[in-house]
C-alpha cells in the first residue's frame, strides 16, 4: 500500500494537494499534519513512499535527512538552497501536473529499491510491494496482511486488538475482532516456515517475533 506524508502549516493548500493525490489514486493513504514534530514521529514509525514538506527550515532539513531512510523528499519551497540525497526541491509556484508526475516517479522508484525493505529475521519485507522475500523465495501478501506486519514490526510490546482494528481497518460497520483474528490466522499460515510469528499478550494483543530460521 503506497503511503505519502504531507507536512504543511498551511491548511487549505495542504488539504487541496492531499485531495488531488487521493482523487487521482496516486496513493492509497495520505497522512496530513501541520505539526513538524508529529511529521517526524510518523516518518520514524511508519513506512512512506514519499514525503512532501512545505518550506522547511535548515534545521528541519537536517533532521529530515537523518530520519528519512532513503524515502524521497519533495520540498515545496521558494528557494533552491537545500541539498541532500533523495531531496528534490520543487520551486513555488509550480505546475501541479508536473509535480505529481515527479511524485509518482519518485515513489515508484523508491518502492523498488532496497531502502523500501525492512528485515524480519532473514526475510526482507517490502510494505509497498506487499512481499516477503528470502533468496529466490517470495511470499505475496494481501494489503491487510502487509499492513499488519508493517504496524507490528519494530514494536517491543504487544499491540491490543482494538488498536490494530482502528489503525488498519478504521472504525466501520461490520468490523470486529473476528476480522482481525481471521487475517492473523491466514497470515500465520503463510509465515509458518519463515521463522516469523505472533505472540499474544495475555490473549489481548499481538507482538511480532522474528527468528533467523527459514525454509
Amino acid at each position: 500500500m503506497r503511503q505519502i506524508l504531507i507536512y504543511s502549516p498551511q491548511e487549505k493548500p495542504r488539504q487541496a494537494l492531499a485531495g488531488e493525490i487521493r482523487v487521482l489514486e496516486i496513493a492509497q493513504e495520505v497522512v496530513e499534519t501541520d505539526n513538524f514534530e508529529e511529521a517526524v514521529d510518523f516518518i520514524r514509525n511508519e513506512a512512506f513512499s514519499a514525503l512532501i514538506i512545505d518550506d522547511p527550515t535548515p534545521e528541519q532539513h537536517r533532521l529530515l535527512c537523518a530520519v528519512n531512510h532513503g524515502v524521497p523528499i519533495f520540498y515545496l519551497t521558494s528557494q533552491q538552497s537545500f541539498e541532500g540525497e533523495n531531496v528534490q526541491p520543487v520551486l513555488k509556484p509550480f505546475r501541479l501536473s508536473v509535480f505529481l508526475t515527479a511524485l509518482i516517479a519518485g515513489a515508484a522508484q523508491f518502492e523498488q529499491s532496497e531502502d523500501a525493505s525492512v528485515s524480519l529475521g532473514c526475510w526482507k519485507f517490502n510494505f509497498a510491494g506487499k512481499t516477503l522475500s528470502y533468496k529466490e523465495t517470495e511470499i505475496k501478501l494481501t494489503e491487510k496482511e502487509a499492513a499488519i506486519l508493517n504496524y507490528l514490526h519494530g514494536r517491543d510490546k504487544p499491540v491490543d486488538k482494538e488498536t490494530l482494528l482502528r489503525e488498519i481497518w478504521g472504525y466501520g460497520e461490520g468490523i470486529s475482532t473476528h476480522t482481525l483474528e481471521t487475517h492473523i490466522y491466514r497470515l500465520r499460515q503463510k509465515l509458518e516456515t519463515t521463522g516469523i510469528t505472533f505472540l499474544t499478550g495475555g490473549g489481548e494483543g499481538y507482538r511480532l517475533v522474528c527468528s533467523n530460521s527459514s525454509i
